[in-house]
């Protein structure tokens, strides 16, 4: 399932806003954006349940609204414009932008997914001189796990200590990083479940 991040859809607004020298339609757009991120904060604390419940009640009508003010501005904008690209952009992944309405455990940006993936980004140029094959499947392999652990607040070395400690053991069955919280060390330092 294509879940956009809003957040990236109200900066193309922010841009053509901060084009303008006094208040415009960009400005208009983003108040729908001020409110739903707003709202957010409010209920972030809330179970997946009680999440899609609220939004089902304040969210998907703010979006109705949003839609109904798009599909205006689509015919009275310049497709090349600031606000024109904005303005299709949101038009163009409309469903995915508002897929998190539909499911209380997904959020309305993707800036954690991003964050997660900062680690790859920024070791990009280091992995150009990963040669070998087998080097390439292992580091892949190592992030993996990484975000995995972090995914499921467990301390990535304590994790791979642990698993990387039993490797040559194959009577045992590593836990992944999910199973690794019910797990318990052995006073031989083996992870069994």
């Amino acid at each position: 399932m294509e879940v956009a991040c809003n957040v990236y859809a109200r900066r193309r607004l922010a841009e053509a806003a901060d084009l303008l020298k006094s208040p415009g339609r960009p400005h208009e757009a983003q108040v729908f954006y001020t409110e739903l991120f707003r709202f957010e904060r409010q209920i972030k604390d809330l179970t997946d349940e009680e999440r899609l419940r609220a939004r089902q009640e304040r969210t998907v009508p703010l979006f109705t609204k949003f839609k109904v003010w798009l599909d205006n501005a689509v015919h009275s904008v310049l497709p090349k414009a600031s606000l024109g690209e904005a303005v299709h952009y949101a038009l163009r992944d409309w469903t995915a932008l508002t897929q998190f309405t539909e499911a209380g455990h997904l959020d309305a940006s993707n800036s954690y997914a991003e964050r997660c993936m900062r680690a790859i980004a920024v070791g990009r140029k280091a992995f150009l001189f990963v040669v070998s094959e087998r080097a390439r499947l292992a580091a892949a392999i190592y992030c993996s796990l990484v975000e995995s652990c972090k995914a499921n607040k467990i301390n990535p070395l304590t994790y791979l200590a642990c698993i990387l400690a039993n490797a040559r053991d194959k009577a045992l069955r590593s836990p992944t990083p999910d199973e690794f919280a019910t797990c318990s060390a052995t006073p031989a330092g083996r992870c069994v479940l």
